[in-house]
């Protein structure tokens, strides 16, 4: 079992240069799916043996009622929907990842409509084959939005960013979870300024974890 990010250690996140990287080459780009008016926001993980792709489709890049898709496909090649995830809101930012027990979790986040006191709630939805999905439980505290959870060993490490309207206000917090239900605060501020956002943690060979996260510089 891997020892947990602590405090002290979470500064390698933003820090550390990352070791053995390879070059990417693109194979090939084609469309697998154009259903809805606008489809967009892809994550991809290859679970039992066979491909999952989830996405936002909508009515546009912003709007009411976006919707999760799942896709599943054995070769890559022909595609077919697995599952449609939607609810009274927004629906955002589908990502895949696969527990250590097994599951598949799927996350996202919703936007609610006025007058909800809530403007965004990060979710999350586990399923055994990719197909039939558990109700959604909320996941990390309001108004932060929980990126993308990277497994390391037993636990989850995630980055959430503060939703604040004042961009100028936005901070990001680190959360681990054993369960990828409940994620609890490891630092409560990463100290980044300049609107943090979205992000991805991936760990080395070491144990060295790094972060890759977008800012706006307003």
């Amino acid at each position: 079992m891997m020892p947990p990010v602590t405090r002290r250690s979470a500064l390698a996140l933003l820090g550390a240069p990352f070791a053995g990287a390879v070059e990417a080459h693109v194979v090939s780009c084609r469309k697998i799916w154009d259903r809805a008016p606008h489809n967009a926001f892809t994550d991809l993980v290859r679970f039992r043996g066979r491909w999952f792709c989830a996405f936002r489709e909508g009515e546009a890049h912003a709007s009411p009622g976006g919707a999760l898709r799942v896709l599943v496909s054995d070769d890559g090649e022909r595609w077919e929907p697995a599952a449609l995830l939607a609810a009274r809101g927004d629906l955002r930012d589908a990502k895949l990842s696969v527990l250590p027990g097994g599951r598949l979790a799927l996350g996202g986040a919703i936007y609610h409509a006025p007058p909800d006191p809530v403007r965004l709630q990060s979710l999350v939805w586990f399923s055994g084959d990719g197909r039939a999905w558990s109700k959604a439980q909320p996941a990390g505290d309001p108004e932060f939005w929980l990126w993308r959870t990277t497994w390391h060993g037993e636990r989850g490490y995630c980055i959430g960013y503060n939703t604040n309207p004042n961009r100028n206000l936005r901070t990001i917090r680190l959360y681990q979870t054993q369960d990828g239900a409940r994620y609890d605060t490891v630092v409560e501020d990463l100290g980044v300024r300049n609107s943090p956002g979205e992000n991805t943690i991936r760990f080395q060979q070491n144990g060295t974890a790094v972060c890759l996260l977008r800012r706006d510089a307003y």
